[in-house]
């Protein structure tokens, strides 16, 4: 009885975690290379001169309460998985959840540079 009750408890506290999930933009194309670099978060599209080919798009949330910023170095973290190098469009907030009144969500589009880089932070972005 105590270990079905310990594997309920263990299961329940892992629904509760922050999660990522990546939907790629083209399941068919070419994998990029994973990288262990940092991945520039962009609340903005990239600056119109530069070059970028998207990779995918990056969901996160949590069931329970928390912050938005435990979401972040999950989503960098997917991001460098599928080889992008920035988070462009990056929208993270509150959202009503079942468990809730205010959980964490964030959504945005990983993409990797084609033509030599930007910097990050004079372009507002956060690097992770």
């Amino acid at each position: 009885m105590r270990t079905l009750i310990l594997l309920a408890l263990c299961g329940t506290l892992a629904a509760c975690a922050a999660r990522s999930t990546v939907k790629l933009a083209d399941p068919q194309a070419v994998k990029l290379a994973a990288h262990s670099g940092q991945v520039c978060l962009l609340r903005s599209p990239l600056p119109a001169n530069t070059k970028f080919k998207v990779v995918g798009d990056i969901n996160s949330s949590k069931r329970t309460y928390g912050s938005v910023s435990e979401l972040l170095p999950l989503m960098a973290a997917d991001a460098r998985a599928i080889g992008a190098d920035t988070i462009i469009n990056l929208n993270t907030g509150q959202k009503m959840g079942a468990w809730a009144w205010a959980r964490p969500v964030g959504t945005g589009t990983a993409v990797k540079l084609e033509s030599g880089s930007f910097d990050c932070a004079s372009a507002g972005g956060e690097l992770r």
